[in-house]
């Protein structure tokens, strides 16, 4: 089978979205192509064939009326690229152009769209990669972004053959807080953007049953629960808990979550007044300003490291204690998040570590560890202190609930299980 992959990120195993597709599609014996928007070289065994296309080449193409995509094969399996999506973005980027991106400014993704808008991205270059590769399926993962939205479109127009999705963020709900006049004009456009493309979508995935259920009756589409899975089986049982206690972090600190872990990072340094009794390091790819810098590194209670690649953090969860999840309590981000599911979340439950959820009660990721009580949860900014000196005093539920995170997972997460019911939906499409 030849599935063609429609996806914004570089297919890498070293970084999240580029993993997520190894893990679903590894084993399966299918051949594969990407059409992808970010700068990067791919690193993966699965996929030889590649179009790209980047902002950058989209300005250029602009000014100076290069093209604006590119076609990549390689003659063997690119799994040992050793140039990273972040040094080549570095590369290719502006300073002004990465403020607005780091900043998540609305007007970026406004600006963002007009540049692709006018760079005529739909090429015959384009058209002929899709023809030519000829796939039995599209898989098209759904972004909050006009131009894949318009791709998976091309796609299904030139091809006619089942095309899956994913979805992860709230890109539709009218539920939001923002004051941006500008943010309203592009969510509105989008709305409209993604009820097109999802007639398209033959099926479409999501991690929550609210989102499944709000999507269902706002865009009439087929949806169904993928959860993320993660390997088990080879998680470490813990049996002791390190002196001092070990909290770790490892992710992005945008969209107000630094402020988080600022509370945090604050109430470890008063519990440690008189000895330190439990530390937080923190893995981020994300530049701090001065004022979160002071907030969240002090090198005794709480150090902020760059990100590391995913078989390095695999090695530090195993040396710590608490694998942190947490989001903003500020009321547009609680709302931005509030029906999805970060994979982080399966992350920190097959980490071996107990996992501590601090989010708002109504976020489904909080709903859901909640519920099945495989997590030390916390909803209010007020409580973190509370929660913090508790895990002190009784640091034994952090055993506990490591154990309750590797059964569970055992059960309802694993690759094998997941990916076998993901398999039989593929199959069962291609043969319709």
């Amino acid at each position: 089978m030849k599935v063609l992959v429609v996806s914004q990120e570089v297919w890498r195993n070293d970084k999240n979205g580029g993993n997520v597709l190894s893990n679903i599609f590894s084993n399966t014996g299918y051949e594969f192509a990407q059409i992808y928007c970010n700068p990067g070289n791919p690193a993966n065994s699965l996929c030889k064939k590649y179009y790209q296309m980047t902002d950058s080449m989209m300005i250029k193409s602009l000014l100076h009326k290069g093209k604006s995509g590119h076609e990549l094969n390689y003659e063997v399996f690119p799994c040992d690229n050793t140039v990273s999506v972040d040094e080549q973005a570095e590369q290719e980027n502006h300073s002004f152009y990465n403020f607005f991106r780091n900043h998540h400014l609305e007007l970026f993704y406004v600006f963002r769209s007009l540049i692709w808008k006018l760079a005529r991205w739909n090429t015959p270059e384009l058209q002929n990669f899709i023809r030519e590769y000829n796939p039995d399926l599209i898989f098209a993962p759904c972004y909050a972004s006009h131009t894949m939205l318009a791709i998976d479109r091309l796609a299904k127009s030139l091809t006619g053959v089942p095309m899956i999705s994913y979805i992860s963020d709230d890109n539709y709900g009218l539920r939001q807080f923002r004051l941006d006049p500008i943010y309203w004009l592009n969510r509105f456009v989008l709305r409209k953007n993604m009820r097109k493309t999802f007639k398209m979508y033959d099926l479409v995935y999501t991690m929550t049953e609210e989102q499944k259920k709000e999507y269902e009756n706002a865009l009439g589409c087929r949806m169904k629960i993928l959860r993320k899975s993660g390997d088990f089986t080879k998680v470490h049982e813990k049996k002791s808990v390190n002196n001092p206690i070990r909290m770790i972090y490892a992710g992005g600190i945008y969209v107000g979550r630094w402020k988080t872990l600022a509370k945090i990072a604050e109430s470890i340094r008063k519990i440690n007044t008189d000895g330190v009794k439990i530390i937080l390091d923190i893995y981020t790819g994300n530049t701090l300003t001065k004022k979160q810098k002071a907030l969240l590194h002090d090198g005794v209670n709480s150090t902020v490291h760059k990100s590391i690649s995913l078989e390095e953090l695999k090695d530090k969860y195993c040396e710590s204690d608490i694998a942190l999840h947490v989001e903003s309590f500020e009321l547009k981000y609680k709302l931005l998040s509030r029906i999805s599911f970060s994979t982080k979340i399966i992350d920190c439950l097959s980490s071996g570590c107990a996992t501590m959820a601090i989010c708002w009660n109504q976020h489904s990721g909080y709903i859901y560890l909640k519920k099945n009580d495989i997590a030390i949860c916390v909803d209010s900014e007020k409580k973190i202190p509370e929660a913090i000196q508790s895990i002190v005093d009784h640091s034994e539920q952090i055993i506990e609930y490591a154990a309750k995170a590797k059964i569970f997972g055992l059960a309802n997460h694993q690759q094998e299980i997941i990916k076998k019911e993901f398999m039989g939906d593929i199959e069962s499409f291609v043969k319709e």
